[in-house]
């Protein structure tokens, strides 16, 4: 009987869906169920105390007590499971299963708590099991089989204890009892007509509410959202972004010459270039930022938190609508044909290119027309000058791309002294040198920021620490003993987060045969906030092989002082910012002062970076700085510069 009462529907069929409200109402109701099972227990047991046998309404009382104690637990495990169908019919059956249980209870007073020779206590038994029966209908009759079988189970017994009392009064109440339990099973058909034929009412109300909201938020064909809910969208994201100073976009990607395509292949094999192309939009994109389509063959995208600064979320948007061209460039079938597509994207920034959604959208449009203007295939921006900035960018990207795979960037070393102006450790710094020597390319606070961006930071930072290792060995074979102590590197955040860069980094200290104290790598505080743990890992690794670490820009980044003393770190280098003007600017002198006292406290370096002028180095060396760096002492110099210098030095102090 419960296998047929407990069949699901595996689909989301519209009896599906009024199987799991009436199984959530079932299960619902058996807490406040059990709690009327308590108080009538126990009247119950109160009315036949003396003339029961004591053991017997013991252990009835005790089955009673822990029936409903079990059928609770399960009750509170079904409203906290997450839902699910076969977890909900599990449950259902459970639920059945103790209410089953409870009626066979109920049904056994009639048989072993019967007292048979006082006619009151038979009145109030037969009371409390129509109490029972009554409210079991009204509860549990959503499952008219289940109500029909605990209706059985309770009042079936009583009727058959009262016929064997043989007397006028017992035969009364069986009839009275045959008569109830007609009426109740009755009554627990109607009672469930009427509860699913409101459910039936109330879910179709609700999908024709859904449908409504479907068509009026949703395209049909692609089931994205449609212009309206994307407005609504945007202006949120619009107003959000304004507060936390954040830079977004919106990309509006259209379909080249799909017109031509829907009148080769017909409307419905252009429906379905749709629906294609939605899917791979969502898949590059979906779950991330709002995908709309808007009209025909033209797709909206909102790229959000792209940066706080317009350059930056330039440069990050065109690279999406890059890999959105090359995703859909992918040959799509049609009609047993392989289509090679095309689209152009129009692409407006806000905050900046307008306040509203409808302004941003009429800036889209512009740049997209520019993008068809300009043959198709192409990406272009609202402002001309953005559009400029874009392209140089890329183009910047590119050679950088290049020059690395040719080996042309050089590693300069800007040198780090005591007091006295000695030599005792050196900055690795990168530089892009021009092809017709005349100066850089580009500055490092440039081109490491765009190599992050691109993902060729990876591949630089390999450079980077391959160079600086070659150099420390060609120091060490040219300077001998004045060679510097330690190189130092800096590590982007994103080539130090990459779960395998300890062990390669041990790896090759151990292959190139070099002393990892010679090493020393600079990471900034920014570095910290994504994995604490993760990074504790890491430099405790490294520090073991005896690899130093010193904070990079100390006091421009994370807010928290607690990693100083959980961090396997050597020393601590003052930003430039708070060392150039700390003899003229109060706050900055306090910061200094109290950096370098903390940190001689914690046992470890100090080195101030932008050391310009002699008054700021006096100033240092009264407060006891460790080291010192700047255009003061020494500019970054080439390797063979750095050499030379070293010598002299040597000389000078021979």
């Amino acid at each position: 009987m419960l296998r047929n009462a407990t069949k699901l529907n595996p689909d989301d069929t519209d009896d599906a869906a009024i199987f799991r409200q009436r199984a959530e109402m079932f299960i619902g109701a058996v807490p406040m169920a059990l709690l009327a099972v308590v108080i009538n227990a126990s009247v119950l047991a109160w009315f036949l105390h003396g003339t029961a046998p004591p053991a017997t309404l013991a252990t009835w009382l005790t089955a009673m007590g822990l029936l409903s104690l079990a059928r609770w637990l399960d009750a509170r495990a079904a409203r906290d499971a997450a839902p699910h169908p076969a977890r909900l019919r599990r449950h259902l059956r459970r639920a059945q299963a103790g209410l089953l249980a409870s009626g066979a209870l109920w049904g056994m007073t009639s048989l072993v708590l019967f007292p048979a020779d006082d006619v009151a206590r038979q009145a109030m038994l037969t009371v409390v099991l129509a109490g029972i029966a009554a409210g079991s209908v009204t509860t549990f009759s959503v499952f008219l089989r289940t109500t029909w079988a605990l209706l059985a189970l309770t009042l079936v017994p009583l009727f058959s204890r009262m016929l064997l009392q043989q007397t006028e009064v017992g035969y009364a109440i069986a009839l009275l009892t045959l008569l109830y339990f007609v009426l109740m099973l009755s009554t627990a058909r109607r009672f469930q007509r009427t509860l699913i034929d409101s459910l039936r009412v109330a879910h179709a109300r609700e999908r024709a509410e859904a449908t409504a909201v479907q068509h009026a938020y949703y395209d049909m064909l692609t089931t994205l959202p449609n212009r309206r809910l994307l407005c609504d969208r945007l202006q949120l994201d619009l107003v959000r972004h304004a507060q936390n100073s954040q830079a977004g976009a919106l990309l509006l990607l259209d379909i080249d010459r799909f017109q031509r395509i829907n009148s080769s292949f017909g409307h419905a094999a252009g429906n379905h270039l749709i629906q294609g192309v939605a899917a791979r939009i969502n898949d590059l994109l979906g779950g991330r930022y709002t995908i709309a389509r808007i009209d025909g063959d033209r797709f909206a995208i909102v790229l959000t938190e792209l940066g706080d600064a317009n350059p930056a979320a330039a440069n990050r948007a065109r690279q999406w609508a890059e890999n959105l061209r090359r995703v859909l460039a992918m040959p799509l079938e049609l009609d047993a044909r392989e289509i090679q597509l095309s689209v152009s994207i129009g692409i407006a920034l806000f905050p900046g290119d307008g306040d509203t959604p409808d302004e941003l959208l009429r800036a889209a449009e512009s740049a997209l027309t520019q993008a068809k203007a300009a043959g198709r295939d192409c990406t272009r921006f609202y402002l001309p000058q953005m559009q400029a900035a874009a392209m140089a960018r890329m183009e910047l990207e590119g050679a950088l791309r290049r020059t690395l795979r040719a080996g042309a960037l050089e590693l300069y070393y800007q040198p780090q002294c005591d007091r006295h102006g000695r030599i005792l450790s050196a900055e690795a710094l990168l530089r892009w040198p021009s092809d017709d020597d005349a100066g850089m390319v580009a500055s490092p606070s440039v081109f490491v920021p765009m190599a992050e961006d691109s993902g060729l930071i990876h591949e630089l930072g390999e450079w980077v620490i391959s160079e600086a290792m070659r150099d420390i060995k060609t120091l060490d074979r040219e300077a001998g003993p004045l060679r510097p102590q330690r190189i130092a590197l800096n590590v982007s955040p994103i080539q130090f987060r990459q779960a395998d860069f300890a062990g390669t980094l041990a790896s090759r200290l151990l292959a190139d045969h070099l002393d990892p104290q010679r090493l020393e790598l600079e990471i900034t505080e920014h570095v910290l906030v994504a994995d604490f743990q993760d990074i504790a890992r890491k430099m405790t690794r490294l520090r073991e092989l005896g690899v130093h670490f010193s904070v990079d820009d100390f006091g421009t980044g994370y807010s928290s002082l607690s990693y100083l003393k959980r961090l396997p770190l050597d020393a601590l280098k003052i930003d430039r910012s708070f060392v150039r003007d700390v003899t003229k600017d109060r706050s900055d002198a306090t910061i200094v002062e109290t950096i370098i006292d903390m940190a001689h406290r914690l046992g470890l370096r100090v080195i101030a970076e932008g050391v310009d002028k002699p008054e700021v180095k006096a100033f240092l060396e009264q407060r006891g700085c460790d080291r010192y760096q700047g255009f003061l002492l020494y500019r970054p110099m080439p390797l063979a510069a750095l050499i030379a210098t070293l010598r002299d030095q040597g000389r000078a102090a021979g």
